[in-house]
């Protein structure tokens, strides 16, 4: 009786851990990762205002800040990769569809690479 009350009592498979819980994300967070995918898009927007019209290029603090929106989305994102934006789109999945939504744009292509690299590092769970 005494090992029933220890180990609990049913079919479940003692030798798997309890699934993980998505990680919520504060709302703090979900600000945070607007404002990150703001300066992303911002930075593209100029890059390619920036073929027609030199003078539109991002300036080097410009640059900075968007590539440092990049680091700060995917340190995010490796954090609580399953941390829900919406109903049914973790982190995880944001991250993509940025990079996704890069594809085939005039933006600079070291923005991509950075968040290509930044998801290839988010173990899948």
């Amino acid at each position: 009786m005494l090992s029933a009350a220890l180990f609990g009592c049913g079919g479940g498979d003692s030798d798997s851990p309890p699934a993980a819980s998505p990680s919520p994300l504060t709302d703090t967070e979900r600000r945070l990762v607007a404002t990150y995918e703001g300066r992303i898009q911002e930075h593209c927007v100029r890059v390619a205002r920036s073929l027609a019209d030199p003078n539109a290029a991002p300036s080097p603090g410009q640059q900075r800040r968007a590539f440092e929106a990049a680091d700060a989305l995917g340190a995010l994102a490796a954090r609580k990769p399953t941390g829900e934006i919406d109903v049914g789109q973790d982190l995880r999945l944001f991250l993509s569809d940025v990079i996704e939504n890069l594809e085939g744009s005039n933006c600079d292509p070291r923005m991509r690479a950075r968040l290509d690299q930044a998801l290839r590092a988010i173990p899948v769970e």
